[in-house]
């Protein structure tokens, strides 16, 4: 009974692992970045994710906006999007600047863009 117990857990783990190693690796290959042309403008990020692993699958795209001199962040964004194996995608994002970061320089605003599988 024991051996079947530990034969079975043994074979869910392998399951699992190949699972994960089955699926998409994104990376990301590039992102432009357009501070906003006005008040009510959105800061634009259009990040190209590339696929390196086996499979495919769904991935998330993280942007991240921080105000540099500070280190806070001023908005962020995420999206989940069907990453093809071997493919490459544009995922864009317009994000909306709180009020009282609307004014700030464009060169004092970092930007972090992220992609990863699992979901998390």
């Amino acid at each position: 009974m024991k051996r079947n117990l530990s034969a079975a857990a043994l074979l869910l783990l392998l399951v699992l692992i190949c699972t994960g190693c089955l699926g998409p690796k994104p990376v990301l290959d590039s992102y432009k970045a357009t501070p906003p042309s006005g008040a009510d403008q959105p800061f634009v990020v259009d990040a190209l994710i590339h696929n390196v692993g086996p499979g495919d699958g769904q991935i998330e795209v993280e942007v991240s906006l921080t105000n540099k001199q500070t280190g806070q962040t001023i908005a962020q964004d995420s999206k989940d999007v069907h990453l093809e194996k071997d493919g490459t995608q544009h995922v864009l994002f317009n994000i909306d600047l709180p009020p009282s970061e609307q004014n700030i320089d464009p060169s004092n605003i970092g930007i972090d863009v992220q992609a990863h599988y699992p979901i998390e």
